[in-house]
């Protein structure tokens, strides 16, 4: 093969194989908020070439109307097939999502007088209605 012809098909396989991962955070599934009637929770991946990557999160109500904007959940995370392990959950104000139970990944409280609470004092709030619970931050 002409060395010109080599680069052309390089080129082409390159092309290719980046046309089929979108770089673009794609949903990946949607779960109900136990203790809620009305919240969803939307889970997002990024879709690369290295099926390694972050995922993040929205809070929804039922109007479809965003109570957390998209935010950083998971760092470096294979490709998830479904949202199965994530398990979010409503306890007085105090939203929060386990991946997996009980490790605590995000934790907000939703009463926005209080929502500058630093995350070590809603997490002991949250201990003394779930013992089991620990910071997967940490």
């Amino acid at each position: 093969m002409k060395k010109g012809n080599y680069i052309v098909v390089v080129i082409l396989l390159t092309c290719g194989l980046a046309s089929c991962f979108s770089n673009k955070y794609e949903e990946i599934g949607q779960k109900r908020v136990e203790g809620s009637e009305n919240l969803q929770v939307k889970f997002f991946q990024l879709d690369v070439f290295e099926h390694i990557s972050p995922i993040d999160f929205e809070l929804l109500n039922e109007n479809d109307s965003v109570l957390i904007h998209r935010e950083y959940l998971t760092g470096e995370t294979p490709m998830m097939e479904s949202v199965d392990k994530f398990s979010p959950f409503l306890y007085d104000s105090i939203f929060y999502i386990c991946y997996p139970y009980p490790k605590v990944l995000a934790i907000h409280h939703l009463d926005i007088s209080k929502s500058q609470m630093p995350r070590d004092t809603l997490l002991r709030k949250l201990r003394k209605h779930d013992r089991k619970l620990i910071d997967g931050k940490k």
